[in-house]
């Protein structure tokens, strides 16, 4: 198995984080916009594939992954607001 793809999409998820937070309004730490990021490359690359979706054409592989990792991240970060947060509306 060739790991060059996910830890590329890992090294993408450490950018995706940060930019996540920024979009958001979110003052994270490092390791608040590592772990989000992280998690947020693998989820865009699910919703991707599981929904089938060409979502950006950007003409460069990295910009696409880069796209999507974001678009994870913030799912990752509005889903433990949620969970974090029940009561409270953001």
């Amino acid at each position: 198995m060739d790991y060059g793809p996910l830890i590329m999409m890992g090294l993408m998820g450490l950018a995706a984080g940060w930019i996540a937070n920024v979009l958001l309004g979110n003052r994270a730490d490092l390791i608040g916009s590592v772990v989000p990021g992280v998690l947020g490359a693998y989820v865009g690359a699910f919703i991707q594939r599981h929904a089938q979706l060409d979502l950006m054409r950007f003409g460069n592989p990295l910009l696409e992954q880069l796209a999507v990792a974001v678009i994870g991240a913030v799912v990752v970060i509005l889903v433990a607001r949620s969970i974090t947060a029940p009561g409270r509306h953001r």
